[in-house]
């Protein structure tokens, strides 16, 4: 019987912790790995690059790409004279009882197309404070040689002391403009209606 157990024992499989180990082996996987990856990191960020400088470059993504007023100067297209970009043909003014009416016609004096064009007008009272609006021209896109029109309709508290009027493109360029209202005609500023001061430079009225 004893012998039958020892037997029985000796041939009973051991828990791996009590094997023989088979030998010392080490495994250098995470460090490897790890600079696989960077290297991975750095080949991808490099042709990014590279494919980033080509789209720049070619233009292909200008219109996705955010704006800046620097950028939106230079889609301004060039003005053969090398001039403000429109001429301010007429510029009158109405007022009622409790309105005022604006309203303008200018000229696209430049080789291109002006697209989405706005006046930005400052109506001064002596009642409240300044009151500024964009007010789009008509037509929407304005072909070379073309003209467009505006027209502004306010309530008017008080006395009007002046308006301010200047122009931009709805992406952010200024568009500077001269003043022809008086270039076809006789009739010089001086001997004009008298009307609500009127500054075309863009700057609050004085005096």
């Amino acid at each position: 019987m004893e012998n039958e157990n020892r037997n029985a024992n000796d041939e009973a499989p051991r828990l791996p912790s009590e094997t023989e180990p088979e030998g010392f082996r080490v495994e250098m996987v995470g460090p490897s790995r790890k600079r696989t990856w960077i290297l991975a990191g750095v080949v991808i960020a490099a042709v990014l690059f590279l494919v980033g400088s080509v789209i720049s470059s070619s233009g292909v993504m200008d219109a996705w790409l955010p704006w800046t007023q620097e950028y939106a100067q230079r889609r301004v297209p060039p003005v053969p004279d090398g001039g403000e970009p429109i001429a301010l043909l007429e510029f009158n003014q109405e007022r009622g009882e409790d309105t005022i009416t604006v309203t303008g016609r200018i000229l696209n004096r430049t080789e291109g197309t002006l697209e989405d064009l706005i006046a930005t007008l400052t109506l001064i009272t002596s009642l409240e404070l300044p009151l500024e609006e964009d007010v789009p021209l008509t037509p929407q896109s304005l072909e070379a040689g073309s003209e467009g029109t505006f027209e502004w309709v306010k309530p008017l508290s008080g006395e009007a002391g002046g308006i301010k009027l200047k122009f931009r493109l709805a992406n952010g360029a200024v568009i500077q403009h001269r003043d022809s209202r008086y270039e076809d005609s006789e009739e010089t500023p001086e001997e004009a209606p008298e009307e609500t001061p009127v500054d075309l430079t863009g700057e609050a009225p004085t005096g």
